[in-house]
């Protein structure tokens, strides 16, 4: 029975939860197909002879900076670019595609009784689960735990790959690999002093740590249940208090 003034985000897909899943699915296909297509307009008008940030880029600089289309000394090969941009485009096309499944075939409830995702068929119960509950603090502590386990995986994927293939370190101005430093007193003692931080391996160490802290915290939320007095704040403002908790500790690394 949960109703929203007009002016609210999402009010219109209250108690359609598919209908809610699919605008988030379309959302991602947008921002997923602009950073395809962006990368390939970079791609194609890109002078390595000018500085990029001459240029107005966006999307090659952030892959400059994950050692994508440099080689080891910086200097620009082009090589994965384009795969990257044409991967992103083809995900696009993926995510519109369960975008309108969702929102025409699919049924407006993951728990209605009938169509598809139908809580009464035993393959899709856990698709139910995942239905936005606001007055349900079990289901809220759910859902918040499933956000931190993704969360955390980003976290390991970034760490991973700078200890494998290596980052653009600007100190040498060329691509290095970079192995964590877990060094939790300095992560801690950083918390407050994050921009001032200069070594590489310090910030793959904080975010090693928050791998490890929000997946910890994830698979705590998943196992148990509410804890303490459910107040509007755990409530309606719990996915945002994440967000805010989330961004807070990624300024330990």
């Amino acid at each position: 029975d949960v109703t929203y003034g007009w002016w609210v985000g999402n009010s219109v897909v209250t108690n359609k939860s598919s209908r809610f899943i699919g605008s988030h699915v379309a959302h991602t296909g947008l921002i997923a197909f602009t950073a395809g297509a962006n990368t390939l307009w970079e791609l194609a008008r890109y002078n390595p002879d000018i500085p990029m940030g001459h240029q107005g880029m966006v999307s090659i600089p952030h892959l400059a900076s994950l050692g994508i289309g440099f080689d080891q000394a910086g200097a620009w090969t082009g090589q994965d670019v384009a795969f990257i941009g044409i991967f992103h485009l083809i995900c696009s096309f993926v995510y519109a595609l369960a975008g309108l499944l969702h929102s025409v075939v699919f049924s407006e409830d993951t728990q209605n009784s009938s169509g598809l995702f139908a809580d009464d068929r035993p393959e899709h119960r856990q698709a139910a689960r995942f239905k936005l509950e606001w007055d349900n603090p079990d289901n809220q502590t759910f859902i918040l735990g499933h956000h931190l386990v993704f969360f955390g995986v980003a976290n390991i994927w970034f760490v991973e790959w700078a200890r494998v293939h290596g980052i653009y370190d600007p100190a040498i101005e060329a691509i290095r690999q970079v192995n964590y430093n877990l060094d939790l007193t300095q992560i801690w003692n950083h918390q407050f002093d994050f921009i001032q931080i200069d070594s590489l391996e310090d910030v793959m160490g904080g975010h090693a740590f928050l791998a490890f802290f929000q997946i910890g915290g994830g698979a705590f939320h998943i196992a148990t249940k509410q804890i303490g007095t459910y107040t509007k704040f755990k409530g309606a403002g719990l996915l945002s208090a994440e967000a805010v908790l989330s961004w807070s500790l990624a300024g330990i690394g």
